[in-house]
């Protein structure tokens, strides 16, 4: 998927600069740059490489740690921790390049018309105008997911290697010192620096006039993403248990679903913030763009802020973001197998144990969010403060409407995603499931 939108993207702008001369016709016709179309494709490529970072990160780790036992083996075997963790990263490498490959010709054969489509709805009179597939367009489709999925996924295989025996057959996926003072160092050293960085930028923000304040805000945005998933396993346990107890739900279930969120969180934390690049990147945007809007307005301005690409690159980002945060969760199904099989040793019925799947996801929907507003008020007050540095009038505006659609969709993948495999775990067998690796 990664590979489709990134080559998408690079055929439109490849595909609408000076190497196509009717769109170039169009363009001076109406007294526009010859970059006016094509900067839309490379700002949603842009945008599409850090958050696949981020993403393809989570769902290294959660492949790397549905293989602990397996690496146990062959530690057993003799394996070295590099030799073990070249292996892994090989395979990695492999299914990545297979995916880029497939994505590249899918950007052969349908890249080029989603290309006319994208700039039909940016210029009606570029509508019917041919745009066909560069070879960079096509190499960077192959190359661009390639190195992005090695990259995010080096760490994890290394600290995966790093693992002994015995701890990868107790099902124990990470080193004693990473569970403690390492963690927390890193988490701390990651918050420290984005509150210095924030503290500087808010002390002499960029200015308004040639868009230096929406790319600062941008990359702030991005920015508290990225700490936010490298410390998520320490972060977002702590978000989930401070929401469950901001959302006392009068049920027994509770409780049980507030522990087992907490326990899931612990392991795969990155999900969370994965899903929370959907929501972030759409409430940074869109909020920005509404805050300027009102400066604009309160200065007598009457021209209406056109979103196209804004809500065309949240889609792609969210749709990037929810598959990912599904596929890491679709790789714990053998955990929520037990998981089931264990509440339903001790009484629960099956409506119950659906029930604590959708508490569950509610937890992780509603830190989600929190972790994407917290994105978005970060990145639209820069807004904010650099109009009161030049003068003009301060204006806040959070995009409640694109954030409650978020949180929808949101919540629609966290159900289907915990919902649905502990439905099917139910007619499984409870002995054979506690009993399953």
């Amino acid at each position: 998927m990664t590979s489709f939108l990134v080559g998408t993207c690079l055929v439109q702008a490849f595909g609408t600069d000076a190497s196509n001369p009717e769109i170039q016709a169009v363009l001076r016709h109406g007294g526009l740059r010859p970059d006016h179309v094509s900067t839309v494709g490379v700002s949603i490529a842009v945008m599409i490489v850090p958050v696949s970072v981020i993403v393809l990160a989570a769902v290294s780790s959660a492949a790397i740690a549905a293989t602990t036992r397996d690496r146990a083996r062959w530690r057993l075997a003799g394996a070295s921790p590099i030799a073990l963790a070249v292996f892994v990263l090989t395979q990695i490498g492999v299914a990545a390049l297979s995916g880029g490959l497939l994505g590249a010709l899918a950007t052969a054969l349908g890249g080029g018309r989603l290309s006319e489509l994208l700039n039909g709805m940016i210029l009606p009179e570029l509508a019917g105008i041919d745009v066909h597939a560069a070879p960079m367009a096509l190499a960077g489709a192959v190359l661009v997911p390639l190195v992005t999925t090695l990259f995010a996924a080096t760490l994890p295989a290394l600290r995966g290697a790093r693992v002994s025996a015995i701890r990868a057959v107790r099902g124990e996926d990470t080193p004693l010192s990473r569970n403690g003072v390492g963690r927390w160092m890193t988490t701390v050293l990651g918050l420290a620096a984005l509150f210095a960085i924030v503290v500087a930028v808010y002390h002499h923000p960029p200015g308004l006039d040639n868009g230096e304040a929406l790319t600062a805000g941008l990359g702030l945005a991005v920015l508290t993403l990225g700490v936010a998933g490298l410390g998520a396993r320490i972060l977002v346990p702590l978000v989930v248990s401070a929401v469950s107890r901001l959302l006392p739900v009068p049920s027994p279930l509770w409780p049980l679903a507030r522990e087992g969120a907490v326990a899931r969180v612990h392991v795969s934390g990155p999900t969370v913030v994965a899903l929370a690049c959907g929501s972030g990147i759409l409430g940074s945007i869109t909020g920005m763009a509404r805050t300027s809007e009102a400066i604009a307005r309160a200065l007598g301005s009457q021209e209406e802020y056109n979103l196209l690409d804004t809500y065309i690159i949240c889609a792609v980002i969210g749709l990037l973001c929810a598959v990912g945060g599904a596929c890491v969760l679709a790789l714990s199904t053998g955990d929520r197998r037990r998981e089931v099989a264990m509440l339903r040793a001790v009484g629960l019925s099956p409506w119950q144990v659906r029930g604590v799947a959708a508490a569950e996801a509610l937890l992780l929907s509603a830190s989600t969010m929190l972790i994407g507003l917290v994105t978005t008020v970060v990145s639209t007050a820069l807004i904010s403060r650099a109009a009161a540095m030049d003068g003009l009038p301060v204006r806040f505006v959070l995009p409640w409407a694109e954030l409650s659609v978020s949180a929808v969709l949101t919540s629609v993948v966290l159900l289907a995603a915990l919902v649905l495999p502990a439905h099917r775990a139910l007619h499984a067998s409870v002995r054979e499931s506690l009993a399953s690796e």
